[in-house]
């Protein structure tokens, strides 16, 4: 079975769809459809269930993701009667707020969308040549590798051991996840929970793509982790890391896995890295220090809010979010 739409450039698959769907418990059907007279599916819109910590109370969010009406149904309304549908029952089963990356189909105002703050995606090119090879046409370009050398001199990033961190990849989750997520929370107003359950399910179980997940220790207790992936063809090969936490002190944690990620990446022989992040917060300012300066476009997070007890102004603060890219399926 296969489902319209793609995602990294491949058809929705049934095992992709029950993964991303049906993976985490929900207590309210998170998926609506609408079929034509075929009994073919003709929309399709979902949400991810997800606990969240928002201050001192856990509360579950869904994440609005593959909104998608067959072209031959567009401008019918189905959007607007399936999608408030949706919502109302989320609501009344005590969904705490939607979050989004809503685009420009969407109708923000009738839906009740508000806008939060962006998203940004932050690249850096380890083979800058190969880059300027594809911009310019100019093939002979690939082997000059100058550039990417100057930039890994320039940017050269902590790894494994530095300042008594350690560094290692993990294959399961395990009790240690918890560990870190417990001491790494402290400090943080609104991000998803991020113990073992979160691990296991949106990396290590995920049937599109291959996410290694980095532990990091200090004398022998767990600090931080992370977790990136490989995407693209053999022409042009991304890097892309959706996990980093650290306490949000913790500098040298969260500098020693971004480094080893950076150090294994290169290893693959990666054209580059991009992350996301939202501008100004302490993601966004490590990246940046070590050599995630350009954007490439941004995405707009916005909520509609469910629970009373949630405030808008609270939430438009970025600073109190920790907030990447595997909240999304973007990366």
């Amino acid at each position: 079975m296969e489902l319209f739409g793609e995602v990294f450039g491949r058809p929705i698959t049934a095992e992709y769809w029950r993964w991303k769907l049906k993976g985490m418990p929900s207590p309210v059907d998170n998926v609506g459809l609408a079929a034509g007279d075929d009994d073919r599916p003709v929309f399709h819109l979902g949400g991810i269930p997800c606990r969240f910590q928002i201050g001192s109370r856990q509360a579950t969010v869904m994440v609005a993701v593959d909104a998608m009406t067959a072209p031959a149904y567009r401008r019918r309304g189905i959007l607007t009667t399936v999608g408030q549908d949706l919502f109302r029952r989320w609501r009344e089963s005590g969904i705490a707020m939607a979050l989004g990356l809503p685009n420009e189909q969407w109708d923000r105002a009738g839906f009740g969308w508000q806008t939060l703050f962006p998203l940004r995606w932050r690249p850096r090119l380890l083979h800058p040549e190969r880059f300027l090879a594809g911009r310019l046409g100019w093939p002979w370009l690939r082997r000059w590798q100058v550039a990417g050398r100057a930039l890994e001199a320039l940017w050269g990033s902590p790894r494994s051991g530095a300042g008594g961190v350690r560094v290692r990849e993990i294959d399961a989750a395990g009790p240690e996840l918890d560990e870190a997520w417990d001491r790494c929370r402290t400090g943080i107003g609104v991000t998803p929970v991020r113990d073992r359950a979160w691990v296991a399910w949106r990396y290590l179980s995920a049937p599109h793509l291959r996410y290694r997940v980095l532990l990091a220790e200090r004398a022998g207790r767990p600090v931080g982790f992370a977790a990136y992936g490989v995407r693209g063809t053999a022409d042009r090969r991304w890097g892309l890391i959706p996990e980093l936490l650290a306490s949000p002190g913790d500098l040298p944690t969260s500098r020693c896995l971004l480094g080893e990620i950076v150090y294994r990446l290169g290893q693959e022989d990666v054209d580059g890295i991009a992350a996301l992040a939202v501008p100004h917060t302490r993601l966004d300012r490590l990246l940046r220090r070590q050599g995630f300066l350009w954007s490439r476009g941004a995405f707009s997070v916005e909520c509609m809010l469910f629970a009373p007890w949630l405030r808008l102004q609270d939430l438009r603060a970025p600073g109190a979010w920790h907030l990447t890219g595997g909240e999304f399926d973007a990366i």
